[in-house]
């Protein structure tokens, strides 16, 4: 009888009943583009916590030492411009076994503005001054870990705070709702990546910018929370093809979105500059005079 009344009702009216398609019901999910863009400003910030694991061979699983970073960042319209981590080296796990806390060697960096600050305790060229807790290394610095620092204090072959790239991505990703939010996935050739990224995406095994002749691809799968904001970002940038192909899986979870940051640079009479460390390590192991028999 219910359904009698409702039909006549649609008659009367001139509207017809409609069922919501699974594809209208989300239509109106939150937009992670809109979402991030909201979250790039001053004095704001997010806490990440990320495991890269490197293998040889597409189909290892458990060969693979990795790096295990954890801290926080600054946010700013541009993307990350402060970060204080902790870098942890993972050695390969021995039978899915996790690595023993005295495995795994850590270091703290800092990064404000377009400077990078190491711990001194982890440098490897030599003696440090006495009192110098921080090694500042400038920006024009080329080395891997202050390139990352730079960019966006992460290994991701994805920069997540780039949103005209993952507005990109988003359109080549299929879409389905999870528990608390929606997943995201999507498969690009490494160029196709390297060309979207605009000269940013960075070989990780060459060191090199990924090009045009780059052969591999970069997979990847990206949770979001009901309000549209990252949650985790799981990547698989697999470099040239084949049972030989060379994989870093990259797995970040993001929280604290939006939380009051200050990041400062350490204080100034524990820093030393790159260049100046360098001229102290030289002097220091300048060739000893031959003895002249006067001892």
């Amino acid at each position: 009888m219910r359904r009698w009344v409702v039909l006549a009702a649609a008659v009367l009216t001139g509207v017809a009943p409609v069922a919501t398609s699974p594809a209208a019901a989300q239509a109106d999910a939150p937009d992670p583009v809109r979402a991030i863009k909201r979250q790039l400003r001053g004095e704001h910030g997010v806490r990440i916590s990320e495991t890269d694991r490197f293998h040889y061979g597409a189909k290892s699983t458990v060969s693979g030492s990795g790096t295990r970073i954890t801290g926080r960042l600054r946010l700013a319209p541009s993307g990350p411009v402060a970060a204080d981590l902790t870098w942890r080296g993972l050695p390969a796990p021995k039978a899915g076994k996790p690595a023993k806390p005295g495995e795994q060697t850590s270091h703290r960096m800092i990064r404000v503005g377009e400077n990078t600050y190491d711990d001194a305790a982890h440098y490897p060229g030599g003696p440090v001054p006495e009192g110098k807790k921080w090694i500042r290394f400038p920006e024009k610095h080329r080395g891997s870990a202050n390139r990352d620092m730079a960019r966006d204090a992460s290994l991701q072959p994805i920069d997540l705070y780039d949103t005209s790239l993952m507005k990109t991505l988003l359109k080549c990703s299929k879409r389905e709702r999870v528990s608390g939010g929606l997943l995201y996935r999507g498969t690009l050739s490494r160029k196709e990546l390297g060309r979207l990224s605009g000269g940013a995406f960075v070989d990780w095994a060459s060191g090199r910018l990924v090009g045009a002749k780059s052969k591999g691809k970069v997979s990847w799968r990206l949770w979001t929370d009901r309000t549209g904001l990252p949650k985790r970002l799981l990547t698989t940038d697999t470099v040239g093809e084949g049972k030989n192909a060379l994989v870093k899986r990259s797995d970040t979870r993001y929280t604290g979105w939006g939380s009051r940051l200050v990041i400062t640079a350490p204080p100034a009479d524990e820093v030393i500059d790159e260049a100046d460390l360098l001229e102290y390590v030289r002097e220091r192991n300048e060739p000893i005079p031959e003895d002249s028999g006067n001892t």
